[in-house]
């Protein structure tokens, strides 16, 4: 855990940094960051090479044909390195199949961590918002567990989810390089002809100022409002150069993208460069929070300002959350909660300390 933090911290360094020192030679060797991280990025590809060997040694025809017919239940170990090596072995050498890893192990844990971690304070903190969202939950699921049927069903947690990301965006910047010349378009108030740029230019994109602009999310852009998710919005300003927000125009996504917001709202990116997993994120994050609200209440004493953030390849807490969690009154145990608790601090920390 502590080297997938440790190329984290790396990968966020490099990409702020003016010059590259790092590829300078004996770099690894003097710096002493550097041979930290070379020491990191090590220890994380011997795990997945051995990972990567036992799952070839035990591969069998059976698994792959049960793969194939996604016939999940007939797979031995029906995991996402199973389902590579037995689908894709014969076509995918060692190193691609390390570097898919690696993209799931550092891109697909702690950003969905991070965005449970800021809804639930989010909430605790508006205990309206808290209280509705609850209620649909309840209206919803009554006392079983979630399931994919019932994310359309749950659009208000849903606008919470991506109301979460809307004020703390995972990751908080995205970059995109130039592939050729070409030029930025003036956008608002920006110079008259846009702005030109050269081929290989590094272009650095602040989710987090976009999503907070109040040229695009007026009023209140930095209020947690869910319900926003549901106002169609649009700025004279840009004179047709934003087609504005527009309600249900995501279509089948489970969140708001950029489509229905024209590029507003980019918590996965868009175009090419996507995140292959935005899907799988928001319904993962659907589950585990309907869960949470279903069997427990939150609160934060002391609200966010003792919170605290920091910022890394996502955002998260500087000091922990630092919650009170009880069971709700008359809320049975379900098949998903573990043993009864009766109140407890739950430090649910993201960050170089863990993930909530």
């Amino acid at each position: 855990v502590r080297a997938v933090y440790g190329v984290l911290k790396e990968a966020e360094h490099r990409s702020t940094f003016y010059i590259p020192y790092w590829n300078l030679p004996l770099a690894d060797v003097v710096v002493p960051r550097q041979r930290a991280f070379r020491a990191d990025l090590k220890l994380l590809n011997e795990c997945l090479d051995g990972l990567i060997a036992g799952a070839r040694a035990t591969r069998s025809e059976a698994d792959a044909e049960a793969l194939a017919a996604r016939d999940y239940g007939r797979v031995t170990d029906p995991s996402l390195l199973r389902f590579l090596v037995d689908a894709r072995g014969a076509d995918l050498g060692d190193t691609q199949l390390r570097d898919d890893l690696m993209t799931m192990l550092i891109a697909g844990h702690e950003t969905t961590a991070a965005v449970l971690t800021w809804a639930l304070a989010a909430l605790a903190t508006n205990p309206d918002k808290l209280a509705r969202a609850v209620a649909e939950v309840d209206a919803v699921l009554g006392d079983r567990a979630p399931g994919f049927a019932d994310a359309p069903a749950l659009p208000y947690l849903r606008a919470c989810l991506a109301e979460s990301l809307r004020l703390y965006p995972q990751p908080p910047i995205l970059i995109r390089r130039a592939l050729g010349e070409d030029t930025l378009p003036a956008g608002l108030n920006g110079a008259e002809g846009g702005y030109p740029i050269g081929k290989g230019a590094d272009l650095f994109i602040s989710v987090w100022n976009l999503h907070r602009s109040p040229h695009l999310w007026a009023p209140d852009p930095d209020a947690f409002r869910p319900e926003r998710f549901s106002e169609a919005r649009t700025n004279p300003g840009f004179k047709g150069a934003w087609a504005g927000y527009r309600p249900g125009a995501e279509g089948a996504s489970l969140y708001p993208n950029e489509v229905s917001s024209d590029f507003a709202f980019i918590p996965f990116g868009g175009g090419p460069r996507k995140c292959v997993g935005d899907q799988f994120a928001m319904m993962e994050a659907l589950v585990l929070l309907a869960v949470l609200l279903r069997r427990f209440d939150f609160s934060l004493p002391g609200g966010l300002e003792g919170v605290g953030m920091a910022t890394g390849a996502t955002i998260h807490t500087a000091r922990g959350l630092n919650m009170v969690v009880t069971r709700r009154a008359g809320v049975s145990a379900g098949p998903l909660e573990p043993p009864p608790m009766t109140r407890v601090a739950v430090p649910a920390t993201c960050g170089a300390e863990g993930s909530a």
